[in-house]
This record gives C-alpha cells, structure tokens and sequence, in this order.
C-alpha cells in the first residue's frame, strides 16, 4: 500500500485523483487508505518524502513568481541517471528549464543537459519512466543526442554479450558498445539452485 501510494505521488497524484481512478476493489481500499493517510500528515502539519516534490512542483505550476524565481536563479541543469526519472521529478526539471515557456522562447544562455541510458533502467518499482528519456528528443526538437559507447570497464567479451542482450529490448535508443581493453577472458555463468545457493 505504502509503494503504491509513493509511486502515485511520483505520478502527481494525490488521494482524490487517485481515488477518482481507482476501478477494482484494491485500488478502492488503497483510495481509503490513501485518504486516511493525507488527512492525517495534514491534522499534523506534515509531510512525507514524496510530497517534498510534488508540492514543489504544484508550487512552481501555480506560482508564477516563485517559479521565475528559481528559473532566473537555475540557469544550467544537469540531471544524471535521467533513465530513472519519475514524473513528478520531470515536471521540476521541465519548469525549471522552460518556466512553461515555447523551446523557441528558451534564451539561448539557457541550457539543460541529461545524461541517462534507457537500458540501464532499473527503477520502475519506484515510479521511474524510462519513456521519459525516449520521448527527451521529442519535448526538447532542439536537443542534441550524444552517444557514449565506449566503455572503460568491461573487456570486449562482456560487452559482446551485454549488446546482444540489450538489442532485444524493443523501445531503445541504439547504440554499440565497445572496448579498447581486448576480448578479455569468455564468460561463464552460473546456475543457482535456490535462493539460498544463489546468495552464497
């Protein structure tokens, strides 16, 4: 209950919006739950961790002032590990870069740089679209896509591997892998057999 009303938030949802979606009998309880949950940060004047950024966001939505304050003040963003972006932390990227204006309006003093590689998403169980880095070049026509494929850990056999795997995936920017450390040792793997074997 608690994940699902974390990864709403992360949504930009809160209880009356997610309530107003809720369709099956879970989702019915987790709209109480939800409801009970902000009543109760509310009769104590609190907040919990995802509400940190979705009420900044709908500050910056709703506040014209405070949101060309900070848009005057953040002149170059820089978001790493962008594959892991939630919606409401696009949202604070995108007001803060844009101040809701047309990408034509962006001074050109301006700049946002993300960096981020759809396959190495991870973070879907904690709100985080992966879609939103495929869709960057969509939001932002003006962006400029620099690929880096060269990797400095991994031996060429690793690599092999790891694109052969990854070109599977069907939504994905391509790119090829590659190593200047040699083919390196070929790879084993082993099979667990349970849980426990797996640990050890």
């Amino acid at each position: 209950v608690k994940a699902v009303i974390s990864n709403a938030k992360n949504k930009m949802q809160d209880a009356y919006t997610f309530a107003t979606f809720a369709r099956d009998f879970k989702s019915q309880k987790i709209a109480q739950i939800f409801e009970l949950y902000e009543n109760t940060l509310n009769n104590n004047n609190a907040i919990d961790f995802d509400d940190m950024l979705m009420l900044c966001v709908k500050l910056l939505e709703q506040n014209a002032e405070v949101r060309t304050k900070y848009y005057e003040r953040f002149k170059h963003i820089l978001v790493d590990e962008f594959q892991d972006t939630n919606q409401a932390q696009y949202n604070l990227v995108r007001a803060l870069y844009t101040n809701y204006q047309a990408e034509d309006d962006i001074p050109q003093e301006r700049s946002l740089c993300v960096v981020g590689d759809v396959d190495q998403s991870i973070y879907s169980w904690r709100g985080a679209d992966f879609k939103i880095i495929l869709n960057f070049q969509n939001d932002f026509k003006k962006c400029k896509l620099v690929k880096l494929e060269q990797n400095y850990r991994s031996t060429g056999s690793i690599l092999k591997a790891a694109n052969s795997i990854i070109e599977n995936n069907e939504e994905r920017v391509d790119k090829v892998l590659y190593s200047n450390k040699g083919d390196g040792e070929k790879i084993s793997y082993y099979e667990a057999d349970d849980e426990a074997d797996e640990a050890n």
